[in-house]
């Protein structure tokens, strides 16, 4: 996924003052000789993967941490993690310039403030892995797509025309869905709202408010509840714990 769509950039004085500043803070602080730790937030497949880890080294534009295996894995996939500390008012975006899962150690650079928008999502939205298809319907038109990843309140669907509606479009979605329960392939045709149509160029990302009526919110709950555990197993066996 593009982790950029994670969060906003906070630029207080230009990227490069910027990052100045953030890896001075935190030399500073390891020079105090504090145990200097930090919360690490990852969005794996869409969950938040949240550790604390620890700051061990300052040097060379970058920034070393002591992670969770759990945590380096996701960072291995993702090649990006976001920071949280008690130091700074923003949360700290970071490119992985070196990640080492069995030794739980990464290496961050091109650091920059950030505001992260996920935070604000009310519910957990889970990638589909594979995504599987779907169809957005206004009146007579239909669109073609991939079902990127849902939740009880909201999806997104990537296609490949751009989507030439208005956002606050009301539309209808199909598509399929596993029920992990009753294991069987659910039909699904849900009420949406279209939010936003990101992207510059061809696949586009269609993002929509839902309105699932009850059996369907308890079918998208029981699917992302199940999808949140394959998620923590993967990461485990990965990690090898």
């Amino acid at each position: 996924m593009d982790f950029t769509s994670l969060y906003t950039t906070h630029v207080k004085s230009s990227f490069d003052d910027d990052q100045a500043e953030i890896l001075k803070i935190f030399n500073d602080n390891l020079l105090s000789k504090e145990d200097l730790k930090v919360t690490i937030i990852n969005y794996f497949k869409e969950l938040p993967i949240v550790y604390p880890a620890t700051v061990v080294a300052v040097e060379r534009g970058s920034l070393d941490l002591d992670i969770n295996p759990q945590q380096a894995v996701a960072i291995a996939s993702d090649r990006y993690t976001l920071i949280r500390s008690k130091l700074f008012t923003h949360e700290i975006a970071g490119h992985v310039q070196y990640v080492n899962i069995k030794k739980h150690a990464v290496t961050l650079n091109k650091l920059c403030y950030v505001e992260v928008l996920a935070d604000k999502r009310t519910a957990v939205r889970l990638g589909l892995d594979p995504p599987v298809q779907a169809t957005i319907c206004c009146g007579d038109q239909k669109f073609s797509g991939e079902l990127l990843d849902i939740s009880v309140q909201g999806l997104a669907i990537s296609i490949v025309n751009f989507l030439d509606l208005e956002s606050g479009t009301e539309v209808s979605v199909e598509f399929i869905l596993l029920d992990p329960v009753l294991l069987n392939q659910t039909p699904v045709t849900i009420s949406a709202r279209l939010v936003a149509v990101e992207g510059d160029s061809s696949p586009y990302r269609c993002k929509f408010r839902i309105a699932p009526d009850k059996h369907q919110e308890q079918l998208i709950a029981r699917f992302s509840f199940q999808r949140q555990v394959e998620i923590i197993r993967s990461l485990k066996v990965i990690a090898g714990s």
